[in-house]
């Protein structure tokens, strides 16, 4: 006897091929038969005629562990009640582990107050360990953190690595790697990670390389700088024929969208000369941005401490609000998230608050980024829409959240949709704009990425293969959330089952927490 039986469904099975109405049935975690018609008896039988079953979802752009949601919401609601059964965390350039200093952790402070946080573990090791005592609503695998490497072995400190460091850093990073983390991520923007030479990430490349793991960019520029950047991206997989991805992929601000062109032209190219790379994209127009990576490179470079100097001192100050001025960003038109000290300004726009402190927006920035502690996020509308739908349908793209896993009955600041609404919301575009089949969406959500980060037995719905399934209700899939209520589930994913176990049942979460912590194998 099975423990569950699903029948009469349109199985889009992740491969890429056209649906077929079919049975499936599940023992336990794994799927253990595919038929046309199963007469079996079954512990539970589920009539899903008219409904769409598809492999669970797959988020390669998580930031669950970042925004400390593993551990305050292991139920990750946002993640599941979208169709989501496992994440890879760890991205940007800020993982929880290792820890080679207390100083590491810091690497995650611009998405989250650490103040409260409770560690336990060191080494990756220790941290796969300790997760596998928590219990998940989906399956969580992590990436190692280029910034959390290299802020563990020199602090805040901007500078290039001596020959011992950087062996210290190689080492962790393949002790990680042996461990279970599924590649390295770098956040080359950030204030830790702008000074790192290429010559440094294709030393690390090398190691990800020979561990047949991920190498995961979030481009030093993606804006005035990107075609440079994804060159500088490019030119490391080509050397070391590492398996490169691009995290969320975009052009920013109306005077570099001319670029486009020239930027897909590269990656096109680079793919079909043999260079291993995709890249993630999610279906907004929208950014949620750390403020302070608006500030010019050289203001952020040395951390906070160093950043609030040059406020302080008036002649820097005028330097970076001459960079603030002549960027193109429309400042007053940004929304704030959040902040970390709780100021009374999540909702509002920067002009808003600028005019209620008789300053200029610019200098509203400052004011913000000085107050709200390490934690300030805002919203900017600068993304083409029509480039963002050609991005996302791509044959090299993925689709990814770049959010994480919140409750909808925990609402003390804004959180971008994308975290409650990202892949129903491109199942909705993509049925309306038929720019790729119903098949080759659900690949990008499903087998694509589980391929791309090596998971094993996920992202296909065949026999073997553990028992994460969506059950959509396809017409009436659609996203809720929105940028001024975010925490709202979408509608139309009725069933979610996470290693055999409905997290989702009717369209509502049932509690119950079956997620694996995964490890790279």
């Amino acid at each position: 006897m099975y423990s569950l039986l699903i029948k009469n469904a349109t199985v889009i099975d992740g491969s890429g091929k056209p649906g077929e109405i079919l049975d499936v049935a599940i023992q336990g975690d794994e799927i253990v038969n595919i038929a046309k018609n199963i007469n079996s008896s079954a512990e539970n039988i589920l009539d899903a005629s008219g409904k769409y079953l598809t492999p669970g979802f797959v988020d390669l752009q998580n930031h669950s562990d970042s925004y400390w949601q593993i551990f305050d919401n292991p139920s990750l609601d946002s993640m599941v009640s979208q169709g989501y059964t496992t994440i890879l965390v760890g991205n940007c350039g800020g993982s929880l582990a290792p820890l080679l200093t207390h100083e590491a952790l810091l690497s995650v402070q611009k998405w989250h107050n650490l103040e409260a946080a409770n560690i336990n573990w060191q080494s990756f090791s220790e941290y796969v360990e300790q997760m596998s005592k928590t219990a998940f609503a989906c399956n969580v695998a992590s990436l190692v953190g280029y910034s959390t490497l290299r802020r563990g072995i020199v602090g805040d400190q901007i500078r290039s690595l001596e020959k011992n460091e950087l062996a210290a850093l190689k080492k962790a990073l393949q002790q990680s790697l042996e461990a279970g983390a599924f590649g390295l991520s770098n956040g080359l923007s950030y204030a830790h990670e702008i000074i790192i030479s290429e010559l440094e990430l294709f030393e690390l490349a090398k190691i990800v390389k020979k561990y047949n793991a991920l190498f995961s960019i979030h481009l030093r520029s993606e804006g005035g700088e990107i075609i440079e950047a994804v060159d500088e991206a490019l030119d490391i997989a080509k050397n070391t024929e590492v398996n490169l991805k691009i995290s969320h992929l975009k052009l920013r601000n109306e005077n570099n969208w001319h670029k486009f062109e020239d930027l897909m032209g590269m990656l096109d190219t680079s793919y079909h000369q043999g260079v291993n790379v995709h890249f993630d994209a999610y279906p907004y127009d929208t950014v949620w941005q750390a403020l302070y990576s608006y500030l010019p490179k050289w203001a952020i470079e040395g951390g906070r401490n160093i950043m609030l100097k040059h406020f302080s001192d008036p002649t820097q100050k005028n330097k970076i609000l001459m960079h603030l001025n002549n960027s193109g960003v429309k400042f007053s038109g940004m929304q704030v998230a959040s902040t970390a000290n709780k100021l009374n300004f999540v909702g509002k726009t920067i002009g808003q608050i600028a005019k209620n402190l008789e300053t200029s927006s610019e200098q509203a920035v400052l004011h913000l980024i000085a107050n709200g502690g390490s934690e300030v996020l805002v919203f900017e509308k600068n993304l083409n829409s029509d480039q963002v739908n050609q991005i996302i349908t791509h044959p090299l793209a993925f689709v990814g959240t770049d959010g994480a896993g919140f409750s909808a009955n925990i609402k003390d600041k804004l959180v971008h949709p994308r975290c409650f609404g990202t892949a129903t919301k491109f199942l909705k575009d993509v049925a309306a704009s038929k720019a790729i089949t119903l098949e080759e969406a659900i690949k990008k959500l499903t087998s694509g990425p589980a391929k791309k980060v090596g998971l094993k037995k996920r992202g296909e719905i065949k026999v073997g293969n553990f028992a994460d399934l969506v059950l959509l209700d396809l017409p009436n899939v659609a996203d809720k959330a929105t940028y001024e209520n975010p925490y709202q589930h979408s509608q139309g994913v009725n069933y979610v089952f996470v290693n055999g176990k409905a997290v989702v049942a009717e369209g509502k979460q049932t509690g119950d927490l079956p997620g694996y912590t995964l490890r790279r194998i």
